[in-house]
């Protein structure tokens, strides 16, 4: 315990150093949280809050008029039998909490009249899909997300499992509308939608976090060869499509800024796959606070969505929000850096309801019920 204090100090300090925070002031010490349960240990249910508001209270997310609601959630690609090639019993039973996760996921998006979902990616474990084709568009996405509330448009994004296979095959499938519901035009995207009654407009920005960053993919790929989920195959196949990545990543980023420069939306969102920040398993990702997160400051975005750890958790820096929410199927581990508000492993969702003047992000635990409620009040196109 004594260690684990240690590493979550010094993680604390490195955040502190490299992150200024908008409202909150950043934590200096793991004393400034209130813990429930053990989330340094992997699998674990749990929470982490800021001792100045322990257990906040969060209210069910319920239809409310002339707002946009939409659910997103992360990292759920794992149907009845995809899972379960490591022996552990959470990889084991990752079918059944993906399947508990869709149904609570389907109440939230009725209850709320959800007009879309967010699926922020790993879409398909281990190793993504093979084609259009591919069983597992039936066994983990349609057969378990048929409930009316889900028969919606989902945007996705790309996350590195989807890559460690076919990831072009996603983009196909939404191309040829086997699927009316996916889209996925390309590795990179952008959608509007508008808020009800009030004449504002909501822009999504869609990214692939994976191919702009090829060696920390790489580098994750190799751990699970070496750790026998996949097989030396894998990766070989995704160096052959290194071209292909290389390619689509050539102009993402000036894509982006173009994007967000030209934006005249009242609300912006960013959607990616990698956290920019992060006390999960994998942590922040350095090459996105380098060259994403000074993007998302200096054009005024108002949330960064993402998955990859196996978490829910809510940052706040320089006044941009990271929404990190990957706790659709499997359960990782979380520390706070400095600027976290909130942090849990509890497989479940988020949803977002949009009004005029506000954002509200809602997250869903394992019981369905919410654990944890944040509201953003809007930033941009606001009157002096």
């Amino acid at each position: 315990p004594m260690a684990m204090r240690l590493l979550a100090l010094s993680a604390l300090c490195l955040a502190a150093l490299a992150a200024y925070v908008a409202g909150d002031a950043p934590a200096t010490s793991v004393d400034d949280f209130f813990y429930a349960g053990r989330c340094e240990e992997p699998g674990e249910r749990c929470i982490i809050t800021r001792k100045s508001n322990p257990m906040p209270f969060a209210p069910v997310p319920t239809y409310e008029p002339s707002t946009l609601a939409f659910v997103s959630l992360g990292d759920w690609g794992c149907g009845p039998t995809n899972c379960d090639q490591k022996p552990d019993p959470m990889h084991q039973s990752a079918g059944d909490t993906q399947l508990m996760v869709s149904n609570n996921m389907a109440k939230s998006a009725q209850a709320v009249g959800s007009s879309f979902v967010l699926a922020l990616g790993d879409n398909f474990y281990f190793a993504g899909v093979k084609g259009v084709d591919d069983p597992l568009w039936a066994s983990v996405w349609q057969t378990r997300f048929m409930q009316p509330s889900l028969m919606i448009p989902w945007f996705a994004c790309l996350g590195n499992h989807d890559h460690y296979g076919n990831a072009q095959a996603q983009i196909d499938f939404s191309q040829m509308g086997l699927d009316p519901r996916w889209i996925m035009p390309n590795y990179y995207y952008t959608t509007t939608r508008d808020i009800p009654v009030t004449g504002q407009v909501l822009q999504l920005v869609v990214i692939d976090t994976v191919i702009l960053d090829e060696g920390y993919a790489r580098n994750m790929l190799k751990e699970k060869i070496e750790g026998g989920v996949l097989d030396g195959q894998v990766l070989t196949e995704f160096d052959a499509r290194a071209h292909v990545r290389k390619h689509a990543a050539a102009d993402q980023l000036d894509w982006l800024e173009e994007t967000l420069a030209q934006s005249t939306a009242d609300w912006l969102i960013v959607i990616g796959h990698y956290p920019v920040y992060s006390g999960g398993e994998h942590g922040t990702t350095v090459s996105l606070v380098n060259d994403v997160r000074p993007l998302l400051e200096k054009y005024n975005v108002d949330a960064y969505l993402c998955g990859h750890d196996h978490t829910q958790q809510h940052i706040e820096n320089a006044g941009v929000q990271y929404y990190v929410s990957g706790n659709g199927a499997l359960r990782g581990s979380v520390k706070p850096i400095s600027t976290t508000l909130f942090a849990a492993v509890d497989p479940g969702f988020m949803t977002h309801q949009v009004s005029g003047d506000e954002m509200v992000t809602t997250f869903m635990g394992s019981q369905g019920r919410p654990i944890y409620s944040h509201t953003l009040a809007r930033k941009r196109n606001v009157a002096a």
